[in-house]
């Protein structure tokens, strides 16, 4: 091999690192040690390029910086869910949101509210919905905010993966409820939650 196509292996190696390693696999000058030591190298150089890039979706996460947005910035990312992903339930957040003793709240109807707790710096920390649907046009209501909600959070996720963060916390099973349960589960640096009693249901997304 010659010294170009060398190059052009750790080339690949660092920016594309699977087809990198295959043609090391494939045309390789080097022995089987040499080249472990150089594709490891490659992985970390490519990972610390990345991370120090903030590319860290490409690892399947988020970035914290995004997860963690004023209000207003929340406010537009949930609109434009909402208008494209529901655009007939006319569930978009029109007024401004104001924050008041670090909270802010939101009511899409008089039994659905949506209350965010603000930090130090500004920055949305944790959101919560409070819901006591009664029949099953409030439920649909409920599903659907808790929908766009993880479409605005975990932008990431297809309809498939968001209909499994609700399965994960049961919430599709049922909304109203006359036990109790919580459940829990995680998504690209978002906690999901949810703790129903006697009709009430929280759900509750805490961002890292």
């Amino acid at each position: 091999m010659s010294y170009i196509k060398t190059a052009a292996m750790i080339t690949l190696c660092i920016f594309l690192p699977p087809l990198g390693w295959f043609v090391m696999y494939k045309y390789s000058p080097f022995d089987k040690r040499t080249n472990f030591v150089l594709a490891a190298a490659c992985l970390a150089f490519f990972v610390y390029a990345n991370m120090s890039a903030g590319n860290i979706a490409l690892f399947g996460g988020n970035k914290s910086f995004e997860l963690r947005t004023t209000p207003e910035v929340f406010r537009d990312k949930f609109n434009a869910a909402a208008r494209k992903l529901a655009p007939n339930l006319n569930l978009t957040i029109e007024e401004p949101l104001t924050v008041d003793n670090e909270n802010f709240s939101h009511e899409f109807a008089p039994k659905l509210k949506l209350v965010g707790n603000v930090g130090n710096d500004g920055l949305i920390d944790e959101l919560k919905i409070f819901a006591a649907p009664e029949n099953q046009d409030e439920s649909f209501q409920t599903i659907n905010v808790l929908g766009l909600l993880i479409a605005t959070l975990n932008p990431e996720l297809d309809a498939e993966n968001r209909g499994e963060v609700l399965r994960d916390l049961r919430m599709l099973k049922e909304v109203s409820t006359e036990g109790s349960y919580d459940w829990t589960t995680e998504r690209g640096g978002v906690t999901y939650s949810v703790h129903a009693d006697k009709g009430n249901s929280t759900f509750t997304a805490a961002l890292k």
